[in-house]
């Protein structure tokens, strides 16, 4: 039985509305095997419905992510077993795209192959500016997953890294779309949290719904979208949330404080 008992190779802790995964085997620079995927799903779903925070960072540390998938783990086994491991890659893939609740991605170091579409299925990600991305399943005869990629980065750049393999730099990555920031290096779980706890402000209520907003309206037309996303803003506008924040929104716009115009994002 490949399930292990407890948590071994994650850590749990919540901070000021953000949960925090974080990987923690050091000794295969989290790559990512049996143990690890199931440690990530379990964790996933006990958090899902979770009220004490809104947002999930998925994080290793200062060196590294996600050293991509345990390529030893193949080695001598059963066809079904293989089924199985690739079977058991789909679920955690699954459980991050779909996720109920936003999740954060914080990058060090090198993220190659399945370290980097794990990031890719996460809302957005954050590195470090020692970090690197690739594509690099194709060096070991294997496919990348080009389609959480060319969702972020385009047709063109998505090809070229889903074919050559070959790595780009944190600053390419944040010029293409791939990461959203890049921060120093030392500074990424700090950060991280940091912008974590910014979006979180929204409380879980809030995050469940726009994050529901976000996976439905990204595969419909644009016409189904406006009439999905206007029948949410219907919704929203007959609960409490709407009539507290309205009411703390304009005392601080009559104090001269807006909150429209808090926190604005510079190049």
């Amino acid at each position: 039985e490949r399930v292990m008992a407890g948590r071994q190779y994650v850590q749990l802790s919540v901070d000021a509305g953000v949960g925090i995964l974080q990987l923690n085997h050091p000794e295969k620079r989290n790559a990512l095997g049996w143990e690890l995927h199931y440690e990530i799903i379990a964790a996933l779903e006990a958090w899902a419905s979770a009220v004490s925070f809104s947002w999930v960072l998925l994080t290793g540390d200062e060196d590294y992510l996600c050293a991509g998938w345990r390529l030893d783990v193949l080695d001598g086994i059963s066809p079904d077993d293989r089924r199985g491991f690739t079977d058991l890659a789909l679920k955690l893939m699954k459980a991050v795209y779909d996720y109920r609740k936003p999740i954060v991605a914080a990058v060090a170091g090198v993220a190659p192959g399945y370290g980097m579409d794990l990031a890719n299925m996460c809302d957005f990600t954050i590195a470090s500016q020692n970090a690197s991305f690739g594509s690099t399943q194709d060096k070991y005869g294997m496919n990348g997953f080009y389609h959480a990629m060319v969702r972020r980065v385009g047709r063109q750049r998505a090809r070229r890294m889903l074919f050559t393999g070959d790595p780009i730099s944190a600053a390419e990555a944040l010029r293409v779309g791939l990461v959203d920031e890049v921060v120093p290096v030392g500074q990424l779980r700090e950060q991280a949290i940091a912008r974590a706890q910014q979006v979180a402000e929204m409380g879980p209520e809030l995050a469940v719904v726009l994050k529901d907003v976000a996976l439905r309206s990204d595969n419909m037309d644009h016409l189904s979208a406006l009439s999905f996303e206007l029948a949410v803003t219907h919704d929203l506008t007959q609960r409490a949330i709407f009539r507290d924040r309205v009411a703390r929104g304009r005392a601080r716009m009559d104090s001269g404080d807006s909150p429209a115009v808090e926190r604005p994002i510079h190049a």
